[in-house]
């Protein structure tokens, strides 16, 4: 008895020395090239409390590529190692970027000796989750797809593609809340699409009705393009429908008086008093931002649909006509009328091509003003120039 007892008292001394040998990082690295992911875990996770190597960058680097690998595993025993790989992975190659700026020493070697840099294996990383969350968006798994496009920008935080990718997904799946956190984040970290303000707008106007919020966004918007009508318009709709817009119509012409030059701010007024029906308004602030900056495109434009659209009128007038004598005597007096109308149009819609040759919606108006008026020739010019887009 008194001889077992020793015995046990010996292997107990030998498990305490064992467990307090220095840990072999690179051991830790070699069990997850073998496959053995718990072993490179147990080894890796003493080493970050060991005191001669927890502060080594490599620890933290083996640590972050054994955590991706147990991430990404589809060994499900392996898996189950850790609840929150990804996490742990990232943290360790920040870690290990902390400690080591430069990390000349964070590589492996691939195959026929090549050595695999960290930021390659972060790629790699990064484009594991990517892939999977196209895949997963191709096939309308919409929620699948924003986790695993989140996932993605969570390994590389200054990739915008993820952000947007995800934002997009989100739409897409009508899972508002990570829409609009994901159009918030694309937008904070460097995205530039107007196409971003656009959604983000739409959904905090539509499915959220949450108009404030709307408002902040467009007004933030503005900031960097001041001349965009779409966010010219969808300011003022929303002002208009929380029953602000004499509130707006007041400070833009506040602002007009400290700003008589600015081209700009005639435009947004025009477009107030557009949306407002106010038409003899709308086209003197439309004229004069022109007058300001004859080359600004959206007042350009917005004037000449006021001036195709009455236009369209008198026509429509004149086909509502009936047969009768009194009905045809009418068209025949509307002719002229909206021939005059046409021709006062087709000067403004000229300098519109003139301004941006590539716009479609001035092409077309173009080629139809051409054609009521029988100017076969432009008009079959124009028709080949859309023919040709």
């Amino acid at each position: 008895m008194k001889r077992t007892y020793i015995i046990m008292m010996a292997l107990v001394v030998s498990l305490a020395g064992y467990a307090q040998k220095k840990p072999k990082i690179t051991k830790a690295n070699q069990a997850r090239e073998n496959g053995d992911l718990a072993e490179a875990k147990a080894i890796i996770d003493a080493a970050i409390e060991y005191e001669k190597v927890k502060d080594d960058g490599k620890t933290w680097y083996y640590r972050g590529l054994i955590y991706a690998t147990i991430d990404t595993t589809s060994n499900e025993q392996y898996a189950s190692l850790s609840d929150n790989a990804l996490e742990e992975a990232v943290a360790a190659f920040n870690k290990a970027d902390e400690i080591d700026p430069e990390g000349k020493g964070y590589y492996v070697t691939g195959m026929m000796g090549i050595p695999v840099l960290k930021e390659q294996q972060i790629s790699n990383y990064y484009s594991y989750y990517y892939n999977k969350a196209v895949m997963a968006f191709q096939d309308s798994e919409y929620q699948t797809a924003v986790d695993a496009f989140e996932k993605s920008y969570y390994i590389v935080p200054d990739d915008t593609n993820a952000y947007i990718n995800a934002a997009y997904a989100a739409h897409n799946g009508q899972l508002y809340d990570a829409a609009t956190k994901n159009y918030r984040l694309a937008i904070d970290n460097g995205a530039t699409s107007k196409d971003l303000y656009y959604n983000y707008v739409s959904i905090l106007t539509s499915a959220l009705d949450d108009k404030e919020a709307a408002l902040a966004v467009v007004d933030e918007a503005l900031g960097k393009y001041p001349s965009d009508g779409t966010l010219q318009k969808n300011r003022i709709n929303l002002l208009i429908n929380m029953g602000k817009i004499d509130e707006a119509r007041s400070n833009l012409e506040e602002a007009i008086e400290s700003e008589p030059d600015n081209a700009n701010l005639y435009f947004t007024l025009a477009v107030i008093n557009d949306e407002l029906k106010e038409q003899e308004r709308a086209i003197k602030a439309y004229l004069k931002a022109i007058e300001i900056d004859p080359n600004h495109f959206e007042a350009n434009f917005n004037y000449g649909v006021i001036l195709i659209n009455q236009a369209n009128e008198t026509i429509k007038e004149s086909n509502s006509l009936g047969m009768s004598k009194a009905d045809q005597k009418k068209a025949r007096e509307l002719e002229p009328v909206i021939n005059q109308k046409l021709k006062d149009a087709l000067p403004q819609w000229e300098k519109v091509h003139e301004i941006n040759s590539s716009d479609r919606t001035a092409m077309e108006t173009l080629a139809y003003i051409y054609t009521q008026l029988k100017m076969k020739e432009k008009a079959n010019a124009m028709n080949k120039k859309l023919d040709s887009m």
